[in-house]
């Protein structure tokens, strides 16, 4: 990917609402790109079928009632959030509410964008934000960057890549170009680098002709996790941005998620950008 220039951010009236918003500004400030804001409202009455098969008629109506009141409390704090977004950068964002089924109203959103930037999955909505995700990283086309709640740091100025040589490192890579152009220090981290088809070293010389000089460090391991080794690495480096490559397959399709990514991603305490 050669520019950002349209940037979509899910707002889902989660508490890292604002942590998302707030980044995707910055971003859309960075790369001079439009930002949409888009919430996604569920339709309580389609869940029905699925929640309310042997029920009787006042259940099932009792539950339509609580789940309305919960879709319109999230789609209240959504909206709050952007307004709070809006009355800081006026102009600079727009605002669209879709109702429907969640990942196939994000994916066809995305298509038409650079780059999601969404919440990362955690507590009692992880289900639902673990399909949006997954919707995010297969369905779009783009790159994803999820941010954990609680997150108010500046996005891409020092950024490290966790390599491994796989495709998906690479299309990582790839969907990053336009962050790691402006950054100012690039880390390239590895483990076990010698052994790879695509070593560390030509990741290096790779991004050179692209006028970005790296810093390529081998990853010692001890004990623990690959992926806590990476995030002690990562804060060691005060990084505020870690690019890595997706999965193989569809988390929710074929239930494997490599440990590491997997870690990284419930652990990281910055924004991580995946791409498929």
């Amino acid at each position: 990917m050669s520019h950002i220039a349209t940037i979509l951010a899910l707002a889902d009236g989660g508490q890292a609402s604002d942590s998302v918003l707030k980044t995707a500004l910055g971003l859309a400030r960075k790369f001079e790109a439009h930002l949409e804001v888009l919430h996604l409202r569920a339709d309580p009455s389609t869940l029905v079928p699925i929640v309310g098969e042997g029920m009787s008629g006042a259940l099932v109506e009792q539950m339509i009632e609580s789940m309305t009141q919960a879709v319109e409390t999230r789609a209240k704090r959504a909206r709050e959030a952007y307004d709070r977004l809006a009355a800081e950068a006026p102009g600079a964002t727009t605002w669209r509410e879709v109702v429907g089924p969640g990942p196939d109203s994000l994916a066809a959103a995305g298509r038409l964008t650079d780059l999601v930037v969404m919440a990362r999955p955690s507590g009692e909505d992880s289900l639902t934000q673990t399909a949006l995700l997954d919707a995010a990283i297969f369905d779009t086309g783009h790159p994803a960057l999820i941010v954990p709640a609680g997150y108010s740091g500046v996005t891409g100025d020092n950024i490290v890549v966790g390599w491994n040589g796989t495709a998906q490192s690479a299309r990582a890579v790839a969907a990053a170009l336009p962050f790691l152009r402006k950054a100012k220090q690039v880390t390239v981290l590895t483990v076990g680098d010698e052994d790879k088809p695509a070593p560390a070293a030509a990741l290096g010389a790779y991004l050179s002709r692209h006028k970005i000089d790296p810093q390529v460090v081998r990853l010692e391991l001890g004990n623990g996790p690959i992926g806590r080794a990476l995030l002690d690495r990562i804060a060691s480096l005060s990084a505020d941005l870690v690019v890595m490559g997706g999965y193989g397959h569809s988390r929710l399709r074929e239930m494997i998620l490599g440990g590491t990514t997997r870690y990284v991603l419930a652990n990281a305490a910055l924004p991580v950008l995946m791409a498929h």
